[in-house]
């Protein structure tokens, strides 16, 4: 008896554990599927959505394209067809002038879905051609290494988000405005580039983490490849690092997220996007609010640089009339040829100077004692009757002592210009256009390159 009751134990033990395992399964069985359609159908119909989102936009697509994370950023703009061709358009250093091309397009499968140009195009494929786009040899074999398959992340009718699909690149598109003629567009990007850099003046520019930390301090930006470095790195001679971007129509965008730090560490913020203040002072970073790029102190530059800067007085009071009389002393004393026309600050020889520029050509500078302090500048003062040789350039010296009347005239000049000044600039990143005004009002130069 007491095996039959054991073997009636086991049996209902095993009966139940039957019954718990099968009301398990049938539990599994009822969970529904996270993905209602088979994956050939959620690829087939994400194909179509994109390849829709394309076509629809009605005045095209504008592509911020980076060919590696190395490189520049290039525009392009795009217009889709219902026929599969795009029309691409660019102006860019390998295309000068305004051009476009067509060429087949389609969207395809593979591992989701891709944005693929399968046809030549003279604007575009030259970035994908193993061939030197400049004609020469030293790319050949590599080219500019970008793509012309394109891996699509993400599509809204707002933007549409790729990834290279041999660089990994990120690459966004999104609809140009409607009514923007498309050459037009590219000049806006063109007067942008001018307001931010200047291959003529390269100055340097600084980048600031809002919440605290050492700045970097940007070069080279007219090459759209900042060279980025903070005052650490400067004086330890380290080469800092490279931060490709891109000129868009409302700022820069680097290739990738660049982290600022902070000085504790806990602050640190990824800024990528850049939109140009209303007042053109500033460029601030759309990801935080806070982090900036901002252009050097116009005082500050003319400190450090060694260049003349031409300038020409304004109609302020007091200036006019000394600066005639100079004028016509310089006629007096030599030719038309050496009337004084303008008259400006500038450097020579790492010194601050005072320029005159006469109407033949040929400018004389006058070594001053000039002092900056941020936008602030002071001219001390000094013997301007007894100048010496050293203190002026070879011209100089030969209007300085042609005699007593012009030696008089350029004295008083001397005299004049001492004093504080304030420094303003309507160009800040550029500093194309500088203004020095007397804090009485009595004497405005306009520096312009």
């Amino acid at each position: 008896m007491k095996i039959i009751r054991l073997v009636m134990k086991i049996k209902i033990q095993y009966i139940l554990f039957a019954g718990l395992m099968f009301s398990l399964s049938s539990c599994l069985f009822e969970e529904k599927s996270l993905f209602p359609e088979s994956p050939a159908l959620r690829l087939n119909h994400a194909i179509d959505n994109a390849k829709e989102t394309l076509i629809a936009a009605n005045n095209g697509w504008v592509m911020e394209y980076f060919p590696t994370n190395d490189t520049e950023g290039y525009t392009f703009l795009m217009s889709f067809s219902t026929n599969t061709f795009a029309t691409i358009a660019a102006k860019n250093k390998y295309t000068p002038a305004y051009t476009t091309d067509s060429s087949a397009f389609d969207v395809i499968g593979d591992n989701g879905p891709v944005l693929t140009f399968n046809t030549y195009n003279k604007v575009f494929s030259l970035f994908s051609d193993p061939k030197d786009p400049m004609g020469g040899d030293a790319l050949n074999g590599l080219g500019l290494e970008g793509d012309y398959e394109f891996i699509i992340m993400n599509v809204t009718n707002d933007l549409i988000k790729l990834k290279g699909k041999k660089r990994g690149t990120e690459i966004l598109m999104h609809p140009l405005a409607q009514g923007q003629e498309w050459q037009g567009y590219f000049s806006i990007l063109g007067r942008m580039d001018s307001t931010l850099f200047n291959p003529k003046l390269p100055v340097t520019l600084t980048l600031t983490n809002g919440k605290g930390g050492d700045p970097y301090y940007l070069t080279d930006g007219v090459t759209h490849i900042f060279t980025a470095k903070t005052q650490s790195q400067t004086d330890s001679g380290d080469q800092g690092e490279n931060i490709p971007f891109i000129v868009t129509d409302y700022g820069l965008r680097f290739a990738q997220p660049v982290t600022l730090y902070s000085n504790s560490g806990a602050d640190s913020v990824l800024v990528q996007a850049f939109r140009l203040s209303d007042d053109k002072s500033k460029l601030v970073c759309t990801e935080d609010g806070n982090s900036t790029i901002t252009g050097p102190q116009p005082g500050d530059f003319l400190q450090g640089n060694s260049s003349t800067f031409l300038a020409e007085k304004s109609e302020t009071s007091g200036m006019d009339d000394l600066f005639g009389r100079v004028a016509a002393g310089m006629i007096s004393g030599f030719n038309a040829n050496y009337e004084l026309t303008k008259i400006g600050f500038g450097k020579k020889d790492n010194r601050s100077a005072l320029v005159l520029y006469t109407k033949n050509g040929i400018t004389a500078m006058f070594n001053i004692p000039m002092v900056f302090e941020g936008n602030k500048a002071s001219i001390t003062t000094f013997d301007a009757e007894n100048m010496t040789n050293a203190d002026m350039d070879n011209n100089a010296r030969l209007f300085y002592g042609r005699n007593p009347t012009i030696k008089g005239l350029i004295s008083e000049l001397l005299r004049f210009v001492q004093g504080d000044y304030t420094v303003e600039t309507s160009t800040p990143f550029t500093l194309q256009v500088i203004k020095y005004m007397k804090t009485d009002g009595s004497l405005m130069l306009n520096v312009s390159r």
